[in-house]
Parts: structure tokens; sequence; C-alpha cells
């Protein structure tokens, strides 16, 4: 059996991070410290529509799997969390 992996709010962003920018948080700490002081980054990194939708269900899916529950319990325990890792999606 695998090592479980910690579900922080860095390993959720980490995903959309790498999968639409290449990056990860803790890049964006070495690199755009300023910038992340503030809620702009978000703006400059965000995403399709489609990738958000991606990563909100391999995140309902990482939750599934941590703490073996239902897709109903996963999604209501990650509502609040959502507000903190989610990225911003592009318009248009």
């Amino acid at each position: 059996m695998g090592k479980k992996v910690e579900l922080t709010a860095e390993y959720f962003m980490d995903y959309w991070l790498m999968k639409g920018h290449n990056i990860t948080t803790q890049w964006l700490i070495e690199n755009e410290s300023e910038l992340i002081k503030t809620s702009d980054w978000y703006k400059k990194y965000a995403v399709s529509p489609e990738l958000h939708d991606e990563w909100y269900e391999w995140a309902i899916s990482e939750i599934m799997k941590r703490y073996r529950c239902s897709k109903k319990y996963a999604r209501r325990q990650f509502c609040f969390e959502y507000l903190n890792v989610a990225p911003s999606v592009k318009k248009g």
C-alpha cells in the first residue's frame, strides 16, 4: 500500500497550477513573492473552465479515496476548502 498523501491546500492548488501553468505553489512563493501578497495572482494564473471542472472532479475523487466516503459527502466537505484553493476561471 502506498504512502497516504496529505490533502493540503498546496496539494489541491498544485494540481491546477501544474496543469494550467506548469508551476507549483512553491514556485509562486519563490518567484512571485510580491504578487502573492494580493489576490491578483489568481487573475494572472486563471485557468480555462474545462481545466477548472477537471480539477474539481479530481479533487472530489482525491477526497473520496482518502476518506473512503461518498461523492455527496466529499462535495459537502470540500465546499469551504474550495473557496481557498479553487482557481480563477478565464472568461470568454
